[in-house]
């Protein structure tokens, strides 16, 4: 493992650390918020492991950019964020947005890694570089739904009702997904933009 990835995994970990110790929300909120995450962990170490992951450093730093988020989210709490209200209110809304802000950091900081990803497999230029990351985004999206909705009717409802974060809104799982799926469409444009931009300097 290089120093990069080594300094990485370390800011990772004082992260988590910070975020499980004596967490407003609760211990249990904690727990479960940081579940999925835990599984992603895993499964991403063993593509490592096995698979040896052909990513760059900066494909890594987005990554961890992005962890670090829920996990602010499980020390206060989804409501409990307050640069979350700062931005409902930015926005002229009454919610706090610090859950639709991380699910669009899931498109918009994962797809580049999983385009690299991509592109390592394939190795030649192609429109199935950049479809295959975007729907990837989009799946993994649906299938923390269908936990969040699964985790929410097995534990008690007040834990229930934090961890699933809806604030009220009936359309609060579309609204999530459409905004990793706009996230992710965002990253799509500039990659798209910048290949681009490489190729035409290459002329």
């Amino acid at each position: 493992m290089s120093k990069y990835k080594i300094i990485l995994l370390v800011i990772f970990i004082l992260a988590l650390v910070w975020s499980g110790i004596r967490p407003p929300a609760s211990q249990q909120y904690w727990l479960l918020e940081n579940s999925p995450l835990f599984l992603a962990i895993l499964v991403f170490v063993l593509l490592e492991l096995y698979f040896k992951l052909k990513i760059s450093n900066f494909s890594y730093t987005l990554i961890v950019l992005y962890l670090i988020l829920p996990l602010i989210a499980s020390h206060y709490g989804v409501t409990g964020v307050s640069f979350g209200e700062i931005l409902g209110n930015w926005i002229g809304s009454t919610r706090n947005m610090y859950d639709r802000l991380t699910h669009f950091a899931f498109g918009f900081l994962g797809f580049y890694p999983v385009y690299e990803f991509v592109v390592s497999v394939n190795k030649k230029e192609s429109l199935w570089n950049y479809y295959i990351p975007l729907e990837t985004i989009m799946m993994f999206s649906a299938i923390y739904e269908i936990f969040e909705w699964m985790a929410a009717v097995t534990v008690n409802p007040v834990l229930a009702a934090s961890f699933y974060g809806s604030q009220g809104d009936v359309f609060d799982t579309q609204k999530d997904m459409a905004m990793a799926g706009l996230g992710a469409l965002s990253a799509l444009i500039l990659v798209f933009l910048f290949q681009k931009y490489k190729n035409l300097k290459k002329i």
